[in-house]
């Protein structure tokens, strides 16, 4: 039943985007939804006028979402979503039981709690959203930090 449920997910989000260059953030929306035989997860991006960029992956929506972010990055643009913010992490427990729609957002020194898991396209206040690099090195720090 769960996953007849996950199926037939279409999730539509009004979120803010970052221009780095100008700091302008200019409101768009999120699609995010399995496509064709529900094997294929599609995220779509659009901007006020028009859709953006889409993006699809096989294995879950933590995928499609990095490659948006990739995408974006390389147009100089950060998606205000709990996925980018620097403390983000995202477990194989929480993408399997998520389809890779949630995340934790992680404490120095301290595991990942149930208790601190967000969706991943929901909004993140600009402060708190990083490029992927510096989201990376901030999970690799953490994850010394617990060790």
């Amino acid at each position: 039943m769960l996953e007849r449920l996950t199926r037939l997910l279409r999730i539509h989000k009004k979120i803010k985007l970052l221009h780095l260059n100008t700091g302008r953030k200019e409101t768009c929306t999120v699609l995010a939804r399995r496509t064709g035989d529900g094997h294929t997860f599609e995220v779509e991006l659009r901007t006020e006028h028009d859709t953006m960029m889409t993006v699809r992956a096989e294995e879950d929506y933590e995928e499609a979402l990095q490659a948006l972010r990739v995408r974006l990055e390389e147009r100089g643009l950060l998606l205000l979503i709990n996925r980018y913010r620097r403390n983000a992490f995202v477990s194989t427990m929480a993408r399997q039981m998520s389809d890779g729609l949630a995340c934790y957002l992680v404490q120095m020194g301290r595991p990942a709690s149930p208790r601190r898991i967000v969706s991943s396209i929901a909004p993140a206040p600009a402060r708190a959203v990083v490029t992927l690099r510096e989201a990376d090195a901030f999970v690799e720090q953490w994850i010394d930090s617990c060790n």
